[in-house]
């Protein structure tokens, strides 16, 4: 049985365009060669970050599906032999810039925000805070 980027990303076939997104970033961040130094995680991470750039692309995973259903992918350990990165990958899969995704959680809404938007959620938050308490001070001040 030969391993398929399905497998690699640990999803099921009928994953949805979030689930491929949530399953990269956590094995991107677990594989990356910045985080993680044994000697197998380079290879691993190009692993993941190939079968990301074809799953995640509706057209290359249709494709990619069709070929898996005629069996035409014949070894497990190379999926791929022409695959190349489509990007300078220290600048477009750089460990922090994963880490700060914005992967959808499962319940949603305004809170599914990176690390650097919390923290800048927080600072203007407390501005605000800061700005109603001095205004209360002088609306007090006057008044009195």
């Amino acid at each position: 049985m030969s391993v398929t980027y399905y497998d690699i990303l640990q999803l099921d076939h009928n994953a949805s365009a979030t689930d491929i997104k949530k399953s990269f970033r956590h094995l991107a961040l677990k594989y990356h060669p910045d985080k993680n130094k044994s000697s197998e995680s380079n290879q691993m991470f190009l692993k993941i970050v190939e079968a990301y750039e074809v799953l995640s692309d509706i057209n290359t995973r249709k494709k990619y599906d069709l070929t898996l259903r005629n069996d035409i992918i014949q070894s497990s350990d190379s999926i791929n032999d022409e695959w190349i990165p489509s990007a300078d990958l220290s600048r477009f899969y750089s460990y922090d810039m994963i880490k700060n995704w914005n992967v959808p959680k499962s319940g949603g809404g305004i809170w599914d925000i990176g690390e650097k938007e919390n923290i800048g959620m927080w600072k203007t938050t407390l501005a605000l805070f800061g700005c109603l308490a001095t205004l209360a001070i002088c609306i007090i001040i006057i008044s009195g």
